[in-house]
């Protein structure tokens, strides 16, 4: 993965034809209002530079994540780590307040937006530019480090031919404490939402900061050592908002968890990625994409069939 550090002007591809373009076209014609559609793009903005403004390796870093999330996005002639920039500045910006819980924007008005976004965002990474102020997508190393090291090996590993397993040193640092009571928010059960199985799943906004139930008793089991385990489709799971994903990550890590996802295994002293072409992550049939064994190392492959046992 690489890109070029930057922040663009008002006049930038990404800005001009996007956002003032495709962006507010395609938001108008799911529904939205006009002050939706403004709020909508003035984010995507400011996610964009903010993204932009970041140095190479810490751009790389905060990506990952992302990688198997866009394993078939299109257009699937752009590099892997540029898709999953676009989730981070675009798919994961207020456009999530009108997808979740079934809202106006569906899964092909989200598709048509980060496809349409490719290009230009591309464009804006090409350029040198300049820091942002309040970047709440910098610093995430320093507050999350036993996080950022697991993602920073991940994604060394990701960029390597050598081998799909990895061992590294987690740093020492203070156990984080679970979220505090005005933390906390009671989220609502879609049922309504399609292929959704009635009683089984919590939906939340995924960018809300708050913890829903659902995300606070896994966090406790963890806590209480009773949940060693962590399946998900895919990292996004835990939050698109790369703040919050962190620190449940490092939660997780802090208390011994492996957090197993379609393609990832992330636990405490070792890394490890399905080899080329990842599997695309379906989270309303998590069974049926564990199964799939092939591109896994000893150690990976191992733990999802003990997983599978137990299911």
């Amino acid at each position: 993965m690489t890109a070029t550090a930057g922040r663009n002007s008002n006049n930038s591809v990404f800005v001009r034809e996007f956002c003032r373009g495709a962006l507010p076209e395609l938001l108008t014609g799911a529904g939205l209002s006009d002050g939706d559609v403004h709020s909508v793009t003035v984010d995507v903005i400011r996610r964009a530079r903010m993204l932009n403004a970041l140095p190479v390796d810490y751009f790389d870093v905060l990506v990952t994540p992302f990688i198997e999330e866009v394993s078939q996005h299109r257009p699937l002639s752009a590099p892997a780590w540029l898709r999953a920039a676009v989730v981070v500045a675009v798919r994961n910006s207020r456009l999530e307040e009108f997808h979740a819980l079934g809202g106006p924007l569906g899964g092909a008005d989200i598709t048509a937006i980060t496809q349409a976004a490719t290009e230009p965002l591309a464009q804006l990474l090409e350029e040198t530019g300049t820091p942002v102020s309040n970047n709440t997508l910098a610093g995430l190393d320093a507050k999350y480090p036993r996080a950022w090291a697991c993602l920073t090996a991940l994604s060394d590993l990701m960029a390597s031919d050598d081998d799909n397993e990895r061992t590294y040193t987690m740093p020492q640092a203070p156990v984080p404490s679970l979220p505090g009571s005005h933390e906390k928010t009671q989220a609502q059960q879609a049922t309504h939402v399609k292929n959704l199985p009635a009683g089984q799943n919590v939906i939340a906004s995924a960018i809300d900061p708050r913890f829903d139930q659902a995300l606070l008793a896994m966090m406790q089991q963890a806590k209480d050592g009773n949940a060693t385990l962590i399946p998900l489709s895919a990292l996004s799971r835990l939050s698109r908002n790369s703040d919050k994903q962190l620190r449940v990550l490092e939660f997780l890590l802090a208390y011994g968890a492996t957090v197993l996802t379609t393609n990832y295994l992330l636990n405490p002293n070792l890394v490890a990625v399905r080899t080329r072409p990842l599997v695309k992550p379906d989270s309303f049939n998590l069974r049926r994409t564990m199964k799939q064994l092939r591109g896994l190392g000893p150690t990976h492959a191992s733990v999802i069939k003990a997983l599978r046992k137990q299911w």
